[in-house]
């Protein structure tokens, strides 16, 4: 940084304060080819083994149609 001394960036009067929210996430399942993309499934809620098959089984066969 510009006109600091030395040894002083962490100083509290050198600090610039910033705005953090709680964010978020999202949890979205895709697939592409190289002729382009497939479909796109957003997951809600949490992701476990039956949820991970159930969206392999209804979108992998419609996504190799469409590529």
């Amino acid at each position: 940084m510009c006109g600091e001394k030395k040894g002083t960036a962490h100083q509290h009067q050198n600090l610039i304060p910033t705005v953090k929210h709680g964010g978020g996430s999202i949890m979205v399942w895709g697939c592409f080819a190289a002729s382009g993309p497939g479909r796109i499934v957003v997951i809600d809620g949490k992701m476990n083994s039956r949820v991970y098959q159930d969206i392999l089984q209804e979108n992998v066969r419609p996504s190799v149609r469409q590529l």
